[in-house]
């Protein structure tokens, strides 16, 4: 382990003492030079003082500097990694086209961390000379638009902490970026898709910035560069957001490619297209001001005093067409279910729990996405990011999150353990579509009072009662267990164990 390591620092060197990386600096300090002089002339005009930080976030968050050499000269490296580390050689050793992809990834990553050490160095001499000291510089208060800072310090306390979020921001961003390119590259194996690709990228990347008014979502830079997403968003969080729910979009279709599916399946695009109208048709435009206001109701579900059709439905799309998709992979698993997988598994509650903890995570990464969504949808209609619930003061936004995540993620547990066992005792998984229905309907009013039956749990309406989502937890958790011992009942009295 530590000579891997030790392995890995030395390669990580070496790459840094490369011939390129001096030409990279030049640049850099082409770039960052020019931006220096206008900062000290803004600095006397306005007779503020500025500092260090104002220097570094200058040439960090260069605008000119990102769009027209540091995004192409990314794009040239990631073209480089895929297509020289494209071969089946190297996929045998991988064992998978995933395992490949992410290990371009982490090749590309060590390229942009050495090319974040030395643009730092270079923008460290720059600022040589300038005051220093930790906090925002006076003329980095200034209420203007003159500087990076000016636009940053309004929502951020520390300048150090502002330039780590534009880094991150930078990195997923560019991530994305190979991570698109890997993809593309692993589905039709021609250079000439992927080198189209890169350079349409960097273009749009100029056209946005160009033509494009700053202000536009379409606008490439404010998913590059922290302040040109703050002055967007008006928040430091929405560029971020965005840039993590398409890596985790990318992801998601990486796990694909080793199952030899269609990326341009049309069912799949037809199901994020219901999704999207489901979380859409879920709002209440004249109800609340913010976007948790919007959130509960788009996740309102069933109710035990009255029953409305659309957030019923909604429900009905969101989570049971998740367990419909479960429903077909599990269809396939016991289709292909023989002797064969047994012994690989050696037992069959072996092959259970490989089974059940891939979907637990897929059913983690699906909640997380749908909250992403709805998030930014109902920001795309103009509601507030304050942090409350304006509808229903009593409910906090912690609470929201709490039963959205953990009571969601144990009712979608019960779910499928639920459809599960039916399939596994009926041999058919068209009684699991039964009892699923079957469930459903004790999510109409006065079927369940009490809240005993572990159906529609994690609806949002139970936030608007005296229900307790600590007890709502308990009860589904519960719920979670008996069908657990119940499974391991069934395969030890099978006695399927080799």
């Amino acid at each position: 382990m530590i000579r891997m390591i030790n392995n890995k620092w030395s390669n990580f060197f070496n790459e840094l003492l490369k011939v390129k990386w001096i030409l990279f600096g030049v640049m850099i300090y082409i770039y960052g030079v020019r931006a220096k002089e206008q900062m000290y002339i803004h600095s006397l005009q306005s007779k503020l003082q500025l500092n260090k930080w104002d220097l570094v976030h200058s040439s960090f968050g260069n605008i000119y500097l990102i769009i027209y050499f540091v995004l192409p000269f990314f794009l040239y490296h990631s073209l480089v990694i895929i297509t020289s580390n494209f071969d089946y050689t190297i996929f045998i050793r991988f064992g998978s086209y995933r395992s490949w992809v992410y290990a371009t990834l982490a090749q590309f990553i060590q390229i942009v961390g050495v090319s974040i050490i030395v643009w730092g160095a270079v923008s460290g001499v720059l600022s040589i000379g300038a005051p220093h000291f930790a906090g925002w510089s006076p003329f980095s208060k200034m209420d203007a638009f003159l500087s990076e800072t000016q636009i940053l310090q309004k929502l951020i306390t520390s300048p150090f902490l502002a330039l780590l979020l534009h880094l991150a921001l930078l990195v997923l961003s560019v991530s994305c970026f190979h991570l698109l390119l890997a993809i593309l590259y692993v589905k039709w194996q021609y250079k000439r898709i992927v080198v189209f690709a890169a350079v349409l990228i960097w273009v749009y990347a100029g056209v946005s910035f160009k033509l494009l008014p700053p202000h536009s979502l379409l606008n490439l830079c404010n998913y590059l560069i922290l302040h040109s997403g703050v002055m967007q968003f008006g928040t430091i969080w929405i560029s971020i957001v965005v840039v993590t729910v398409g890596m985790i979009l990318l992801i998601l279709v990486i796990n694909l490619l080793d199952l030899n599916l269609k990326l341009y399946n049309w069912n799949d695009y037809a199901a994020i297209l219901l999704i999207v109208m489901s979380l859409w048709a879920g709002m209440r435009g004249k109800e609340g001001t913010t976007i948790w206001d919007q959130f509960l109701f788009m996740f309102i579900g069933g109710s035990n005093q009255a029953f409305y059709f659309k957030p019923f439905l909604c429900y009905l799309i969101l989570y049971f067409g998740l367990v419909y998709w479960v429903q077909l992979y599990l269809q396939k698993e016991l289709s292909e279910m023989g002797y064969y997988k047994l012994l690989r598994y050696q037992s069959t509650s072996r092959w259970f729990w490989g089974w059940y903890c891939k979907i637990m995570l897929y059913i983690g990464v699906y909640l997380f996405a749908l909250a992403l969504l709805a998030l930014f949808i109902s920001f795309l209609n103009g509601f507030s990011f304050d942090f409350y619930v304006s509808i229903e003061r009593s409910v906090t936004v912690l609470k929201i999150v709490y039963h959205f995540f953990v009571n969601g993620y144990l009712q979608l547990s019960f779910y499928v353990l639920f459809v599960f066992i039916i399939a596994w005792l009926s041999k058919e998984t068209f009684y699991s579509f039964v009892g699923i229905a079957l469930l459903s309907f004790f999510m109409l009013p006065h079927l369940n009072n009490w809240g005993i039956v572990p159906s529609g749990l994690n609806s949002m309406s139970y936030l608007l009662t005296d229900s307790s989502v600590y007890r709502i937890s308990a009860i589904l958790a519960l719920w979670n267990v008996l069908m657990i011992v119940f499974l391991l009942y069934v395969f030890r009295k099978q006695d399927l164990h080799f």
